[in-house]
């Protein structure tokens, strides 16, 4: 039976991993790959692995095996039933497929957690206060190459739509956060004032950004030095920060999405220094009382990222609201501070995103903005010429026109068909209940086809084989209100380094992964799960923020594999990889 069972698993997975990658069944390296699970497997009911599982395991295994599958058969399941047809056929392939993948899944994140739980990265590091500022002094002067490129600094369509905001060419609008507007306003106004020159105004604004985003890198340091995180690692973090090349890239970009990554990771590293001074315990009488200079450099920091992170991005706003009851349970032995900084943080958002905008009258973000996925999904059933009753038909034809969806409709971006509805948004909005009522009809009459929408739109986000384009942006793109890319340093070899380092995610096994979507989210949850088995909810909920963040994109995603949208995720890896391993002091 031990045997049956061994063979049995390994049959299963090898025949999962053949129908994901295509692999034939003549190919001999599939007898190859056989025998390595066999001996995989051999090992894992071994009772050097058996013997170390924990009550917890095997429940978190089970869930995350279960999302991995999940995540894998939609992603991939044209690949899977290739050119199968018969739908009896294609429904036991799936289903052995995914048994196959289930097991696959299930065993590696059991030896994941085990082999994860008995690392030690905290101990003995540099206690020193300069390392910090040394950090931020480092990453300026890596990045400084890519602003002198990129002088004043790289502006697509959205940077252009916000400087037209600010010089008055176009009316105030959030759809581009209007305090991300504001703030590049500021730069540009005391740039017109020193130089009269727009382009010094911008520079300013690039620069301040740096700054933050380097400021950004040396609390990150700071907060692990705090946690006693081995030296190796601390060099690991400054160099990931100073040397990835899409950080360059992207501090030196006119996006909103920049400042609120910074945020973000703020947020992340605050709430990890709650954690170290254990502020969640049993009793409030063993909670240290805050000192004089926390207030500066926990509180404030704390109460600034979680306002500026609720009005940078909308999604930024849920993820903080749907955080805030767990951070409060967690805390709450020390309600008396966390649940007066929440409601600051809560008022004031509220106050800017509702009675300022008001009284200052500034355009909010159209409902159609909100419904990329369920208009993206309705164009492709056009698109692909399904039938429709004459009731859907006539309800349809009330908000765009069909022929021109049928010829705009991309898989990969929404904006073609949300700006064909924007002249008819009166008439969305005043029928939203039937809008969402023919919605479900149509799905229900063609869900294959809405899935197929919905997997284009959001794959990139949540599987991690997805290629994506970040960092190929340079200067100013064209615009009508006379700015235009002014580079300091130039020439062809710093254009061919450039493509150099934006390809080698493509050629390196392994560091690729540090530039996917999806497997940021696949280590998020696994990172959650490894902390909640080391029993430390505090530690899970550092990393809660950003898989919220990925979710609202996998439910409203405007741009599929957007890189910039999971931007935060990213800049705050080496919290998120670390926060199983810190504990109160």
């Amino acid at each position: 039976m031990y045997y049956l069972k061994i063979f049995t698993k390994s049959f299963l997975s090898l025949f999962a991993i053949m129908r994901v990658t295509g692999i034939s069944t003549q190919n001999p390296f599939s007898v190859i790959l056989f025998l390595l699970l066999l001996y995989v497997f051999a090992k894992l009911h071994s009772d050097h692995i058996e013997g170390h599982i924990v009550p917890g395991d095997m429940t978190l295994s089970t869930i995350l095996s279960v999302l991995f599958s999940i995540f894998t058969l939609s992603a991939q399941y044209s690949v899977i039933l290739g050119s199968l047809t018969n739908s009896l056929f294609c429904v036991v392939v799936l289903l052995l497929t995914g048994i196959g993948l289930w097991i696959i899944y299930y065993y590696l994140s059991i030896w994941l957690l085990q082999t994860a739980a008995d690392r030690k990265l905290t101990g003995s590091s540099y206690s020193y206060a300069w390392i910090p500022f040394l950090t931020a002094l480092i990453c300026l002067l890596c990045w400084t190459p890519y602003f002198l490129y990129e002088y004043p600094g790289i502006m697509t369509p959205d940077s252009i739509n916000q400087y037209a905001q600010v010089i008055g060419a176009y009316e105030l609008s959030n759809h581009h956060s209007v305090v991300h507007t504001a703030l590049i306003g500021i730069c540009c106004n005391i740039g017109l004032s020193l130089t009269g020159n727009p382009h010094t105004g911008l520079a300013l604004y690039t620069i301040a950004q740096m700054i933050f985003m380097a400021f950004v890198a040396g609390y990150v340091v700071r907060t692990l030095q705090k946690a006693n995180v081995i030296t190796p690692v601390l060099l690991i973090t400054i160099c990931f920060y100073a040397l990835i090349p899409y950080h360059g890239a992207y501090v030196v970009t006119i996006w909103k999405d920049i400042p609120f990554a910074g945020c973000m990771t703020l947020f992340a590293a605050a709430l990890m220094r709650f954690l170290l001074r254990g502020s969640f315990a049993s009793s409030s009488d063993t909670i240290p009382k805050l000192q004089h200079s926390e207030y500066f450099t926990l509180l404030l920091p704390y109460m600034i990222s979680g306002i500026l992170l609720c009005l940078l991005r909308s999604n930024g706003w849920y993820a903080f609201v749907l955080s805030m009851p767990l951070i409060l349970i967690t805390y709450r032995q020390w309600w008396k501070v966390m649940l007066p900084v929440h409601l600051i943080i809560l008022l004031l958002v509220l106050f800017v995103k509702y009675p300022v905008m008001h009284v200052y009258e500034i355009r909010q973000a159209d409902y159609v903005e909100s419904l990329s996925i369920p208009v993206q999904q309705l164009a492709r059933v056009v698109a692909a010429g399904e039938p429709l009753p004459e009731n859907e038909t006539a309800f349809l034809e009330q908000l765009m026109d069909l022929e021109q969806a049928a010829k705009l409709y991309q898989p990969d971006v929404s904006d073609n068909i949300k700006n064909l509805i924007r002249p008819n948004s009166d008439y969305l909005e005043s029928h939203k209940a039937a809008f969402f009522r023919i919605w479900l009809t149509i799905g229900l009459e063609h869900p294959k086809t809405y899935f197929d929408a919905y997997a284009a739109q959001t794959k990139g986000y949540w599987y991690p084989d997805v290629s994506c384009e970040v960092g190929l942006s340079d200067g100013i793109y064209p615009n009508e209100f006379g700015l235009h890319w002014q580079p300091i340093i130039k020439g062809t070899v710093l254009i061919k380094i450039k493509e150099i380092l934006f390809k080698l995610p493509d050629l390196i096994p392994l560091y690729g992964m540090l530039w996917s979507m999806g497997f940021i989210l696949w280590g998020l949850l696994l990172l959650t799960a490894l902390s909640l088995r080391m029993n430390s909810p505090a530690g899970a909920l550092v990393c809660l923020p950003f898989i919220l963040l990925i979710a609202t994109l996998c439910i409203a995603a405007p741009v599929a594999a957007e890189f910039r949208y999971t931007y935060a995720a990213f800049y705050a890896l080496p919290l998120c990889v670390l926060s199983p391993y810190v504990h109160e002091r």
